[in-house]
């Protein structure tokens, strides 16, 4: 097992580990203890997590005198909505949730938004744990505090700050995941890489033949390194005032092609396109190498992922995602960009520069 540290003593010490180990789930129960005594307990899942990992934690914990509740809302970013959040919050009421209940996040990256969330807002404020069961929460959105839901215009246009109190990736759960959700996984991971660890890009590379496959003895530490990075740039910058922006590689555009296709495509579909068009813009904009361009893009298309923007959807949709998304400040637009794997630069680009860009992205 790995254990990282999240540093945040900005104004009160809120640091908190984020643990990385096969099997350590087994041992929530200690980890719990270890914080804190809490009035009750909540584990807040999906349908799908519920019967495959979901319910076993929950007798686990109950074994070890750890009794809790167990809810669930159907899955898939269509349930990330204030109606569902507001949902859990009657039931978290009508089962006598209090101000030292606790929250367990059991699930993928919308479990872990939409049960931070009602964590965040609920009694103003309760403690929660992420427990990630996708390889997209493990290395990237169970970390860092970043709670929300979607509207129609936009992903996480409602949402808080409010950081767990412990993070818990175990990859034996993963198992269980078809292949889909692992690829799309690997699109923040390699996301991580680009922006900060050329070592852990490296390491891609040389396992890219077996990342997807269930005994991939590396993938451990594959998790441990991404996380790390998010980590990292939180310790650095919680509120993304800064260089927490540096995370937003490939999700500027991702984001957008979320919500101009309806959220048809998935997250990590968008960001790995998004990922794809920053590295072309990189190139121009950022000075990124040609050779190192064209070994990135080889490695998001050697996992069966998209490098290019779907052709039905137009720079006019994308733009106008991105102003309702907050991208756009002033006919600005934030851009984050790569000069070389493992180093990220953050590019202010007009619309006219970027319409230009997305305009050629469509008819190349």
């Amino acid at each position: 097992m790995q254990r990282l540290r999240l540093e945040l003593k900005a104004e009160t010490d809120r640091s908190y580990d984020v643990l990385v180990g096969r099997g350590i789930l087994n041992d929530l129960h200690r980890e719990i203890k270890g914080i804190g005594n809490f009035s009750s307990y909540g584990l807040i899942t999906d349908d799908f997590v519920k019967t495959l990992v979901a319910e076993q934690l929950q007798a686990n914990l109950s074994s070890h005198n750890i009794h809790s509740e167990l809810l669930s809302f159907p899955p898939g970013e269509s349930a990330k909505n204030m109606g569902i959040v507001l949902q859990l919050c009657e039931q978290l009421i009508a089962r006598g949730f209090d101000r030292k209940s606790l929250l367990i996040a059991v699930g993928g990256g919308v479990v872990g938004d939409v049960a931070g969330f009602a964590a965040a807002i609920y009694m103003r404020g309760i403690p929660y744990i992420q427990v990630p069961t996708t390889l997209l929460a493990q290395v990237d959105s169970s970390i860092g505090g970043k709670t929300g839901v979607d509207l129609p215009t936009g992903k996480n246009l409602l949402g808080a700050f409010h950081q767990p109190l412990l993070v818990v990736s175990d990859p034996d759960v993963l198992v269980s995941l078809p292949v889909e959700t692992r690829r799309e996984g690997f699109a923040e991971t390699i996301k991580a890489a680009l922006i900060a660890d050329a070592e852990l890009f490296s390491l891609l590379e040389e396992e890219r033949a077996c990342l997807l496959e269930n005994d991939n003895e590396v993938l451990e530490t594959i998790i441990a390194k991404a996380a790390e990075v998010k980590c990292r740039v939180v310790s650095h910058d919680e509120h993304e005032s800064g260089l927490r922006r540096i995370l937003n590689f490939g999700h500027t555009l991702g984001h957008a092609v979320e919500a101009a296709s309806q959220y048809k495509l998935t997250h990590g579909e968008s960001v790995a396109a998004g990922m794809g068009v920053a590295i072309r813009f990189s190139q121009e904009w950022a000075g990124l190498d040609r050779d190192e361009a064209d070994r990135a893009l080889k490695l998001i298309r050697g996992l069966g992922l998209p490098t290019e923007l779907p052709q039905d959807i137009h720079s006019e949709s994308l733009l106008s995602a991105l102003e309702n998304d907050k991208k756009i400040h002033g006919n600005i637009c934030h851009f984050v960009l790569i000069s070389q794997i493992g180093k990220a630069v953050v590019q202010p680009i007009t619309v006219g520069e970027l319409q230009r860009k997305l305009e050629e992205e469509s008819t190349s």
